[in-house]
């Protein structure tokens, strides 16, 4: 005697293995909801050349999104790893239209290219610390509350930040001593924030604003908690 036909099962695994090969699809389009930043013992050369021996254990986040523009993507590659008394990061950013702007103040690097650095205790962004960077090493650092409230004469003590412009772009290397990220009230967890802008000529309106988490905003804006994502350093081994 023949067994019946069981369509239901075979039904079933259909939508089991689709299901397993959309999230496989997935996996590589949208960025991690968390991050893990590594502990190593080695100590970088802050000089803005990205030495792939000193970076080898860093964790690396590939292309930022520009969720403005149809979420076209960037190849920015940014790094970062926790050493004993150090927070490191770098970028290297592929940028053929590069706009640099003579530094007066502070403020001038934000009428150009940069990479940003944001910095919040919680995901309320209720205190929270930036960086910006432009390729030539000139930094606008201040603190925020949400929403929009900037008090730019704050500066962070101790940040050191060395950049290169190369034939393809340019790259930033710093660090920020994690005792003063720790007074801050910056320590594990705590939430994150990556962006990039991206002039295409100097006084111009066509920017493209790059975001490693896409911002759930209709306009451009990095100041709102769903631009973070939660962040955590390793411990060291002990």
């Amino acid at each position: 005697m023949k067994k019946p036909f069981k369509m239901n099962n075979i039904f079933n695994q259909f939508i089991l293995s689709f299901t397993v090969i959309l999230l496989l699809a997935s996996c590589g389009e949208s960025p991690p909801s968390k991050l893990t930043i590594p502990y190593s013992e080695k100590d970088i050369q802050v000089d803005g050349v990205i030495d792939s021996e000193e970076w080898s254990q860093a964790a690396i986040i590939e292309k930022l999104i520009a969720p403005w523009e149809n979420d076209a993507t960037d190849k920015t590659l940014l790094k970062a790893f926790v050493s004993s008394n150090y927070f490191n990061f770098s970028f290297q950013v592929w940028d053929q239209t590069l706009v640099t702007i003579p530094f007066e103040r502070e403020l001038s690097v934000a009428a150009g290219d940069r990479v940003e650095l944001f910095f919040s205790s919680d995901s309320t962004l209720a205190k929270y610390y930036c960086i910006e960077m432009d390729p030539n090493g000139n930094v606008l650092d201040y603190s925020a509350e949400h929403y929009r409230e900037f008090n730019e004469s704050w500066d962070f003590k101790n940040i050191n930040v060395a950049t290169e412009i190369t034939d393809k772009g340019y790259s930033v290397e710093g660090r920020i001593p994690l005792a003063e990220l720790n007074e801050l009230g910056i320590s594990t967890p705590f939430y994150l924030g990556v962006f990039r802008a991206d002039f295409k000529k100097p006084q111009s309106k066509d920017i493209s604003w790059y975001s490693w988490i896409k911002p759930q905003n209709p306009t451009p804006d990095f100041h709102i908690p769903s631009a973070f994502a939660q962040t955590k350093f390793e411990a060291p081994i002990k």
